[in-house]
């Protein structure tokens, strides 16, 4: 019996003393000492090899698979993560119609066509040009609506503004914006910038104007393209690649599945 203690004590390993101080069983121990008490006694332990064998298999194992449930991702933060990227998808952003609209100080809300501004009118919106300081002021609205059963948040939503198909300015707007569960947000939209002749394209003034601010037309000039960047809970951004464009608020909705 002293011999076996002895023995015991020789197989503890620095692994083995960890675990006895944690607690936890040591494989290479128990199975050392498995192998040596059937040599001492082959004829008294013969019987109990396989519950001993089986005992120590099952520890190893509810040692294993407590390791790997402690290293594994949490389940409900995969499943929250997939429900928001779920969610962004479904996000609808609609542009609304103009609401101010003024360049070099005249209102050009209404202004169709070169004809509806006067001579004088004309006159001076070219004087303004060539002294290089002819101001566009604009205001429009976005509507951010989330369909989904999410709560969602927007860290911001970058736009650009097309005139003619060619790029007139862009900007960012609705910077960290709560977006609520079967909600909508309004984001505005302000412009302020000069305009420069190479903005003209070679035309007047009073033709930069002319339909600018006509959603309605057929040949609708002015469009918007955006891209939203949302934010979770913890941290996690998300963005499209790119720009895409924006449709008027009188496009037809559809539910994404």
């Amino acid at each position: 019996m002293n011999s076996l203690r002895t023995t015991f004590a020789n197989l503890s390993t620095p692994d083995s003393r960890k675990h006895a101080q944690t607690g936890r069983p040591d494989l290479h121990t128990l199975f050392c000492a498995h192998l040596y008490a059937m040599k001492l006694f082959p004829t008294l332990l013969f019987p109990a090899r396989a519950l001993a064998l089986g005992t120590l298999l099952l520890a190893t194992t509810q040692c294993s698979v407590s390791e790997q449930v402690k290293d594994s991702p949490s389940g409900k933060a995969v499943t929250a993560e997939a429900n928001e990227n779920k969610a962004y998808t479904q996000m609808q952003y609609r542009l609304n119609f103009m609401d101010e609209a003024k360049l070099g100080g005249q209102d050009i809300l209404f202004a169709r066509q070169t004809t509806d501004f006067t001579s004088p009118q004309q006159a001076k919106l070219q004087t303004a040009l060539q002294t290089g300081n002819l101001p566009l002021h604009l205001k429009m609205r976005v509507y951010a609506r989330n369909p989904s059963t999410e709560n969602l948040q927007l860290k911001q939503l970058d736009y650009k503004l097309m005139l003619d198909g060619k790029e007139l300015t862009s900007g960012t707007t609705g910077l960290n914006t709560a977006l609520e569960a079967s909600a909508i947000e309004t984001l505005p939209v302000t412009i302020d910038m000069n305009v420069t002749p190479a903005k003209l394209s070679g035309s007047t003034p009073a033709a930069f104007a002319a339909g600018l601010t006509d959603f309605t037309g057929i040949n609708r000039r002015l469009t918007m393209s955006i891209r939203p960047v949302y934010v979770s809970a913890t941290g996690r951004q998300s963005q499209l690649a790119d720009f895409t464009p924006i449709e008027l608020v009188t496009a037809k909705r559809t539910v994404a599945k």
